[in-house]
């Protein structure tokens, strides 16, 4: 069942309150990462008994003017308000689930109860028609949908003013990850012989279009952000190179 009643005092606090800074926006959310997210670890159970701090962030989100805010601030805005919404999605659930997809699909990414600047929002009008319209594929290695293959959420807050690093090293890191993000080798192929492969997060499948914009495809962003000896890799077999799926684990990004 969703837990409504930090809508309410999100209507409350629109009438009520006035908006952070945009220095200062986001530094409740930063101290709740930082003391409930280890290595991409989430402690949901220690979220839970922090959720009053974390109903006022979202407090905080429902009456910001997302409007007169610049680029950069709107594009770390949008990813940490996904990030935050997740988190309270899990905990209206939370501890009887383990997999985000366990949530019933209607009050899953589709629920359209998220409250941005007055509006009510739904996880894929945020990633669909907020971020990634923004251009930058990046945002797919920052945003979190509470499952172990997802791109890790760090332990911080992202701020416009360290945005282009954020994103950078997120990405990095997610490639770095044999698991889930990127893995490269010889393969057998089906007739025999061995094939140069490599096997990627399905992100980059799903979402393939944002990697080919301006010109550019999925392997010439690996070689921008995968790791050094992948990156040779590539570059040795990118005429004959197979790119394929990593199997995407679901479960619940939690100890």
């Amino acid at each position: 069942m969703i837990d409504r009643t930090w809508i309410l005092a999100a209507a409350v606090a629109l009438l009520t309150s006035s908006t952070p800074a945009a220095a200062e926006l986001h530094d409740s959310f930063g101290e709740l990462l930082a003391e409930h997210v280890e290595k991409g670890i989430v402690d949901y159970a220690g979220f839970q008994k922090d959720e009053a701090r974390l109903d006022a962030y979202l407090a905080t989100i429902a009456r910001t003017d997302v409007a007169k805010m610049s680029a950069d601030q709107k594009k770390a805005f949008w990813i940490n308000a996904y990030n935050a919404f997740t988190i309270k999605l899990i905990l209206n659930h939370y501890p009887g689930i383990e997999s985000i997809k366990d949530i019933p699909r209607g009050d899953r990414w589709n629920w359209e109860g998220w409250i941005v600047g007055g509006e009510k929002q739904s996880l894929d009008a945020i990633e669909h028609e907020f971020l990634r319209p923004l251009g930058d594929p990046r945002i797919h290695f920052a945003i979190n949908c509470a499952s172990f293959s997802c791109p890790d959420l760090i332990a911080e807050a992202y701020r416009p003013e360290t945005l282009d690093e954020q994103l950078d090293r997120v990405t990095r890191a997610f490639f770095a990850n044999e698991e889930k993000g990127l893995r490269f080798g010889m393969e057998s192929g089906f007739l025999g012989g061995e094939n140069p492969t490599v096997r990627v997060s399905e992100i980059l499948f799903w979402f393939r279009e944002d990697f080919e914009r301006d010109g550019g495809d999925r392997i010439g962003f690996l070689l921008r952000y995968a790791p050094d000896a992948a990156q040779t890799f590539i570059a040795e077999h990118r005429g004959d190179l197979d790119l394929k799926k990593l199997d995407y684990d679901w479960s619940l990004n939690d100890e």
